[in-house]
């Protein structure tokens, strides 16, 4: 629906507010003018019934028969088994009727009441000018009533919609204001209602992370250029290297095309890392497979320099995950390994339902753990290097992705361990 068409809170709330009002109001005015009218009727039948029965006629004293029977001003129409007794408005063809019924003659209300007394099937019946009057004065009480409730309803209801959409006035127009410039600013109404409480939690999370969000885009960009700008710097300055003394120095030709060839494959290592971490969705091939034999087979197919030993103790563990995104993580894992573990042993070993990864280096900053996993990020401290920063985050996307944890922790003893958990 385009947002022309839409209609504000306020108006939403009014409109809802009449037509659910107006309902109530059109039931309740029927129901009161049906008892209301149900409830004369019977009290002026049984009243009708006391008067004949009172009557020297009712009292079976056939000599009170000339007496006129009726209510103040109002004479009764009397039939005593089929015998018209008493016609003041000389009615023709009238209803027999048991108990009591309301029904026009003439362009006129009747009211007539029908019932037994002794041997007697008696006939009462008596013009209703005065209900008529009655019903007439209350059906126009109920219209003018549900009129001035419907104008009520209307007024209120609007007043209601503004003060319920006042918050969100408020938070729209804050959001309107709010740019790249400047996205510290927050939702600062104050809500009545704990639906608008948690609007305002859930919109200030979420400008949250919108803020911490585009300052790690920045920081990323910021990274990238800076990662590419260095091997780029180098590449130009051997090739300038090359067009000098490449052809006068064979020394410096193999130097430059090797630090060539090493520049580009680091280039080639980011830009594969970065087309890895861009992926919105990894597709996986989950099949249970045995995890010692994978890491076997990757120690055996990573290089793995002379005076580093690397122990597998993981026993037949049956996992159920994506084969080659794991190994791909664990490829990662053992070469940051080799890269900080100063020489010394690395092992692979299996505890608590996770796999970990454990090297004997210097360990890591305490304050700097929960940072080792973002993008670009390399320590300052003793675990920094010529790494590119990507290894790591790549393992926590594939974790990511496999709904497995990674998490890393100093060891009591020394050195670092990585952990991988949820493979059970």
């Amino acid at each position: 629906m385009s947002d022309k068409r839409l209609f504000s809170t306020s108006t939403q709330v009014a409109f809802n507010s009449v037509v659910l009002l107006v309902v109530i109001l059109s039931v309740s005015a029927l129901f009161i003018y049906r008892v209301s009218e149900s409830v004369f009727i019977r009290n002026y039948s049984e009243e009708m019934r006391k008067i004949f029965m009172d009557s020297p006629m009712g009292r079976g004293m056939r000599m009170g028969i000339g007496r006129i029977i009726g209510r103040g001003g109002t004479e009764f129409y009397v039939r005593i088994e089929g015998i018209v007794v008493q016609n003041p408005n000389g009615l023709s063809n009238v209803p027999d009727v048991e108990g009591y019924m309301k029904t026009r003659i003439g362009g006129s209300s009747y009211l007539f009441y029908g019932f037994t007394n002794g041997n007697d099937k008696i006939l009462l019946g008596a013009q209703m000018d005065d209900l008529d009057f009655f019903l007439q004065s209350l059906s126009t009480t109920l219209v003018l009533s549900t009129i001035i409730g419907v104008a009520l309803s209307i007024l209120s209801g609007y007043l209601l919609g503004r003060r319920v959409s006042k918050p969100l006035r408020e938070a729209t127009s804050l959001l309107k204001e709010i740019t790249l410039e400047d996205l510290s600013r927050r939702v600062e109404i104050d809500p009545k209602t704990s639906e608008l409480a948690e609007l305002k939690k859930a919109l200030n999370t979420a400008l949250d992370r919108i803020e911490d969000g585009y300052k790690r885009q920045e920081q990323f960009s910021s990274d990238i250029a800076h990662e590419i700008r260095s091997p780029l710097t180098s590449i130009l300055g051997f090739s300038r290297m090359i067009q000098r003394w490449g052809s006068k120095d064979p020394d410096a030709l193999k130097e430059a095309a090797e630090s060539i060839t090493a520049t580009a494959g680091k280039m080639l290592t980011i830009t594969e890392g970065l087309l890895f971490l861009a992926r919105p969705v990894i597709e996986t091939n989950r099949e249970s497979f045995n995890l010692g034999e994978l890491v076997n087979e990757l120690v055996q197919s990573t290089p793995v320099p002379g005076n580093i030993t690397v122990e597998v103790d993981v026993e037949n563990v049956q996992v159920t995950t994506d084969r080659a995104l794991l190994k791909i993580a664990l490829k990662v894992l053992l070469e940051n390994a080799m890269k900080y573990g100063k020489g010394r042993p690395i092992v692979f070993y299996w505890a608590d339902g996770s796999l970990h990864v454990r090297d004997h280096g210097d360990g890591i900053n305490e304050g700097e753990i929960d940072r080792i996993f973002d993008r670009f990020y390399r320590s300052d401290s003793s675990r920094s290097g010529g790494g590119h920063g990507l290894g790591l985050s790549i393992v926590r996307k594939i974790c990511d992705t496999l709904d497995l944890t990674v998490t890393a922790e100093n060891n009591e003893d020394g050195g670092a361990v990585f952990s991988i958990g949820r493979l059970l």
